[in-house]
């Protein structure tokens, strides 16, 4: 699945320009693009369509992206593909995040620099899989193919950015670390990944893990 041209891509907004334009871009990036303005058929739609990554706007009228992207992981099929948030609205990511989404975004970086980023993620996703499937350092038990962390007698489930993110840390236990050098050698050195973005990974890893959190971050 490493050519692009096989990843799908759902789409789900209430602007009509916002659709249109990251239908373009998308599929200038050799993706298969389902686009949807009507957020009431957005669980249907994707399980028809079954994309790798979902785009969603956040207040939407019907049914606002908190509650799809919520819904979306209780089903099994949609529990490690990624979602986005892509949303004019800029004090919400804590409610996204707890909702499941992988990331955060403002519409005022550019749908440009969106569609970059969803290109290097889909693709680091299914070459990052190729790789080690557990690791196991201290008392920390990593399962790459249920994207889990066990800590003693506790299980946590991990967002794939998570997931990376906690498995290069404990990869490279003891290294002192830059923001820098994790975007780098997780997602790609041309990631477009804001370093608030990547704080909240920190941020929900920290609150998950406790003092089992690799604490090497320069």
């Amino acid at each position: 699945m490493g050519d692009s041209k096989t990843f799908r891509v759902l789409v789900v907004d209430d602007d009509k320009d916002i659709l249109d334009l990251l239908e373009y871009n998308l599929r200038k990036e050799g993706f298969r693009v389902k686009i949807l303005e009507d957020s009431r058929q957005a669980i249907e739609e994707a399980k028809t369509f079954a994309p790798h990554l979902i785009i969603l706007d956040m207040m939407m009228p019907h049914c606002n992206g908190i509650d799809i992207c919520r819904d979306l992981r209780t089903i099994q099929s949609f529990k490690e593909i990624y979602i986005f948030f892509l949303t004019a609205l800029s004090d919400h990511q804590q409610e996204a995040y707890k909702a499941g989404a992988d990331d955060y975004i403002e519409k005022l970086i550019g749908l440009r620099a969106l569609t970059y980023k969803v290109n290097t993620v889909l693709k680091s996703k299914y070459v990052i899989r190729k790789r080690i499937l557990h690791l196991k350092v201290g008392g920390l038990y990593l399962d790459r193919e249920t994207n889990t962390v066990k800590t003693g007698e506790r299980t946590f489930t991990l967002s794939q950015p998570e997931f990376e993110l906690l498995f290069f840390l404990v990869q490279n236990n003891g290294k002192r670390i830059t923001h820098k050098s994790l975007i780098h050698n997780i997602w790609g050195s041309e990631t477009y990944l804001l370093d608030a973005t990547l704080d909240n990974y920190i941020l929900s890893l920290k609150k998950k893990l406790g003092n089992h959190f690799p604490q090497h971050l320069a």
